[in-house]
């Protein structure tokens, strides 16, 4: 891939003098490309009908919409071969990606010559598209993590209350977890699954990083790291190692499907996305089911609602043709009407802060509970290193040696920090 990228910018720079001719529409339009990734049938529909929207909107650009995948190769040739889409939609980990090898066009400069206030977005989803001082995306959607919890599960044992600190959840996750006949686990109280979670939001509930707030010093020991991991073994180990860990890979494989673990009400916590209510409904589950902020500890309740924060963002590839009726469009995608189509239609978290307050946004089912996270403005962005690719694999590996019980959290997380202390 490196090697990939390098070819790429150098043909990028081989190719700078290299002037197309504007491409026009039957009515005389500027055709801006735009490529983005949704493949599936009625995710297009919803994308498209907003591009129509902007179409109709104004009579000097035209956007073509390509449903193009999300094959990071692929905008990398194009870019190189002088190919590339005006505007081009990806995740924000793909835009520093992308912006680490120079590939894309800041925007610093559109904004401030069009008086185009980047406050509009949240101030998190502007740093996760920033890159040494420039703002490389414009975003329209947030995908954070919030705590789902069994609301009859819950009542039956007493409890009138979700947890707001780690130590309550823990209480509750020991006297809710029961077991069959053959002393399997019938059902899980302690949010070890889904893996990204426990690896994640678990974690930061505790005020555990895997990284400081530099973005580049890596900390898999720091203290929060140790004592999430401290509780998550203890739980195994009261249940028994074998048990949970059969438990989980059930749960795994029927994950998202009729058969999911929450939506049979066999899982007293769930950290999961907003997309958790829409399945619930479509697999027509009977759940009765509330959503909270991820708590914080007894000593830190400043930890509560923590999450990993990650945007849908759109971007100008530095070798893009029409950059001035692409920024033009990038403001209509992210921040007008046509982008409230896009969060209710999509179900993404939006950007735009005039949402949180929108009625309708409001409406979406458990949007209330994720917006009140994201006005908190306290989700971790992921660092901005070439190698956090392999870090993340390492940080599994030994994950694996903790929950198996092959080594202590404290010397697990000692030796990744030798290995990876030299990541670049």
């Amino acid at each position: 891939m490196k090697k990939l990228v390098t070819l790429a910018l150098a043909l990028a720079v081989m190719l700078c003098g290299a002037v197309a001719l504007a491409e026009v529409s039957p009515d005389g339009r500027e055709i801006i490309t735009f490529w983005n990734s949704y493949t599936n049938v009625d995710e297009a529909a919803i994308v498209r009908d907003v591009v129509d929207g902007y179409n109709e909107s104004q009579d000097k650009y035209y956007v073509d919409m390509v449903s193009a995948g999300s094959d990071i190769q692929k905008i990398i040739v194009s870019i190189a071969n002088r190919e590339a889409p005006d505007v081009y939609q990806t995740s924000n980990a793909t835009i520093i990606s992308l912006q680490s090898n120079g590939l894309l066009s800041p925007l610093d400069d559109y904004a401030k010559a069009d008086g185009y206030d980047l406050t509009a977005y949240s101030t998190q989803a502007i740093e996760s598209n920033t890159l040494d001082g420039q703002v490389y995306g414009l975003l329209f959607g947030i995908n954070i993590i919030q705590m789902f919890y069994n609301k009859d599960l819950l009542e039956q044992y007493g409890y009138s209350e979700p947890p707001e600190t780690m130590e309550e959840l823990y209480d509750m996750a020991v006297t809710i977890t029961s077991l069959d006949e053959s002393g399997n686990i019938d059902v899980l109280g302690y949010p070890c699954f889904p893996f990204a979670s426990a690896r994640q939001e678990l974690i930061y509930a505790f005020g555990g990083r895997w990284w400081a707030e530099d973005g580049v010093t890596l900390t898999p020991n720091a203290q929060g790291v140790i004592d999430s991991l401290n509780m998550n073994v203890k739980f195994r180990e009261l249940y028994g190692i074998n048990q949970v860990q059969s438990f989980l890979a059930t749960a795994n494989t029927n994950r998202y499907t009729e058969q999911d673990m929450f939506f049979a009400g066999k899982q007293l916590f769930r950290l999961d996305g907003p997309w958790l209510a829409s399945m619930i409904e479509n697999y027509n589950s009977d759940v009765n089911y509330g959503v909270t902020l991820v708590p914080g500890t007894e000593a830190h309740p400043e930890y509560r609602g923590a999450s990993r924060f990650e945007t849908t963002s759109v971007c100008i590839p530095v070798t893009a043709e029409h950059k001035e009726g692409a920024w033009d469009f990038m403001k209509y995608y992210t921040n007008s009407e046509g982008t409230k189509k896009l969060i209710i239609g999509l179900g993404n978290l939006p950007a735009a802060k005039w949402m949180w307050d929108d009625e309708e946004v409001l409406a979406v089912p458990v949007f209330d509970a994720f917006i009140e996270a994201l006005r908190q403005e306290n989700g971790i962005l992921y660092p901005k290193i070439a190698e956090y690719s392999k870090y993340t694999s390492l940080i599994e590996e030994h994950l694996d040696y903790v929950y198996n019980g092959v080594m202590t959290p404290e010397d697990a997380m000692n030796l990744l920090y030798e290995q990876a202390k030299n990541l670049q």
